[in-house]
């Protein structure tokens, strides 16, 4: 709710008309819409709502679930990280997710898991299991789902910040599920605050199938999740965006444990 702006108007029929209650339900529903436009105090409002563009959006507190890690610490060639990339699909789509501890925890989009509460994991290999979604934050666009990682090793995560230039790969399951674990490379092209978010933007080629999956560095750590793309129609979609992983983190209340 932003604000409470009372409205007061008058309605005059002077011809006999059929359907009375009706017409004044309308007539009075119209002229109460227009009072409110003309409010100053509605404008007000509705100006002032939200964060200003570059005012940082804060976490929402949630008690805290721990996600033991990666105890490699060694850099993993980019040829095996698509085995702990994951397909996911609901009843709604499908998108892509990645392990992010021993213990079988995932990340993916919102967007991804919907209003699902359970859903299929196909990883790599064929295997599926099934994921339990655990905790989600729709205006980071990030989840957190519970299944059975069959022994796979989780990415490390790089928790310092990137730079434009670096190059970077995608990976994920683009259109179709026949597409799974496709990998493609590209460059940080910026970094920057949207809608009151942090994001990675970078001109690796993803599409629709790839939300959820991981953005890696040249060393195989995970460094964001991608969440979205601006692509126009006969023209390359080269204009990405991603979810820092310390954000991912810090939205759904994630705290690494050895």
């Amino acid at each position: 709710m932003l604000a409470k702006v009372p409205t007061v108007v008058r309605l005059e029929y002077k011809e006999p008309r059929t359907q009375i209650v009706d017409a004044i339900l309308q007539g009075v529903f119209a002229a109460n819409v227009r009072a409110l436009a003309a409010s100053d105090d509605f404008r007000t409002a509705v100006l002032a709502a939200g964060p200003a563009p570059s005012a940082l959006r804060s976490p929402t507190a949630a008690p805290p679930i721990a996600l033991p890690l990666a105890q490699t610490g060694a850099a993993r060639p980019i040829s095996e990280a698509s085995g702990s990339v994951v397909a996911l699909f609901t009843g709604e789509g499908m998108g892509s997710g990645f392990l992010v501890s021993r213990d079988g925890h995932l990340l993916t989009n919102r967007h991804v898991v919907g209003a699902s509460k359970f859903l299929k994991v196909k990883w790599s290999d064929g295997v599926e299991t099934v994921g339990e979604v655990i905790r989600s934050d729709a205006g980071r666009d990030i989840a957190l789902i519970k299944t059975d990682p069959r022994g796979r090793e989780p990415f490390d995560l790089r928790r310092s910040g990137v730079q434009p230039g670096e190059t970077v790969f995608a990976i994920g399951t683009p259109l179709d599920s026949r597409l799974q674990g496709s990998l493609t490379r590209g460059v940080v092209s910026a970094t920057g605050i949207l809608g009151g978010y942090n994001f990675i933007q970078s001109d690796v080629v993803v599409n629709p199938g790839n939300s959820g999956g991981p953005l890696l560095d040249q060393r195989g750590e995970v460094i964001g999740v991608t969440v979205a793309g601006i692509g126009q129609k006969d023209a390359p979609r080269g204009i990405n965006f991603f979810i820092p992983i310390d954000d991912a983190f810090a939205f759904l209340s994630l705290n690494p444990s050895s």
